[in-house]
């Protein structure tokens, strides 16, 4: 994230006539902003220790729903990899095929050893894992996210979609409708929450599988939805688990 809005920020677009524009961006000045951003954020958030997690080449939700973010078009800024590079020489960082940044950042989180570690992301899905949050940009101080605050969140974001990531939700609910549907659920019993999300799904003539879908790509993961051994994402389900080799997905 820091990456992108860095080498985006230094990015100019010039015009002289000819049939392609020519574009320019200053790779040292992106790589500047890029890192001096992440060490704001950490003292902001009263870090010393940072990790930096990037996104891998591909992405385990699209065997879920293939036209998972499918809707981003274009490319990289063009001063964007230099700054990862960059970012990667200056800090420790993680990245595993596969997988996205926002799951690194929810397995780190919940994984013992961590206990006390900080999300630090602009990104409100990663509200859907329990633990302390800081949004550098809303946050006065780290916040705490429980257990049930985050179940809350990931079955809102189940039912209202999400047009960032291109993945519907439930036809016709927003934040507002989400909350009535699941007004009374204190986010504790995942299945007394699972058949409200279900019973509004079953309302828009959709099934509890079209539900699923949506519950698995709105998830990010944890410790206990990745098995780093067998590199296997285990995939949420009330009937049981199914597992999904990242081998797989790279096909």
């Amino acid at each position: 994230m820091c990456a992108f809005r860095a080498a985006a920020a230094v990015q100019k677009t010039f015009d002289f006539g000819t049939i392609e524009p020519t574009i320019h961006a200053d790779e040292e000045e992106a790589q500047r902003a890029c890192i001096e951003t992440i060490e704001a954020w950490a003292s902001l958030a009263r870090c010393k220790d940072v990790r930096v997690l990037f996104t891998g080449p591909h992405n385990f939700r699209k065997k879920i729903l293939p036209t998972y973010k499918g809707n981003r078009k274009g490319g990289k800024p063009l001063a964007y990899w230099a700054t990862v590079r960059a970012v990667k020489e200056r800090f420790k960082c993680d990245e595993v095929d596969g997988l996205e940044a926002d799951d690194l950042m929810g397995i780190l989180a919940t994984s013992e050893g961590h206990e006390d570690s900080i999300v630090v992301t602009l990104d409100k899905d990663l509200r859907t894992v329990p633990g302390r949050h800081f949004n550098p940009v809303k946050d006065a101080k780290p916040c705490i996210i429980t257990p049930s605050q985050a179940n809350l969140k990931w079955f809102t974001q189940t039912l209202t979609g999400d047009t960032t990531d291109n993945y519907a939700g439930c036809p016709g609910i927003g934040p507002k409708r989400a909350e009535a549907i699941l007004k009374g659920w204190d986010g504790r019993s995942l299945t007394a929450g699972w058949k409200m999300v279900v019973e509004a799904y079953k309302s828009k003539k959709l099934t509890e599988a079209d539900a699923l879908v949506q519950a698995r790509v709105a998830k990010i993961l944890t410790r206990d939805d990745y098995d780093k051994e067998s590199k296997e994402v285990i995939l949420w389900g009330l009937k049981g688990p199914q597992r999904l080799k990242l081998e797989d997905v790279m096909k």
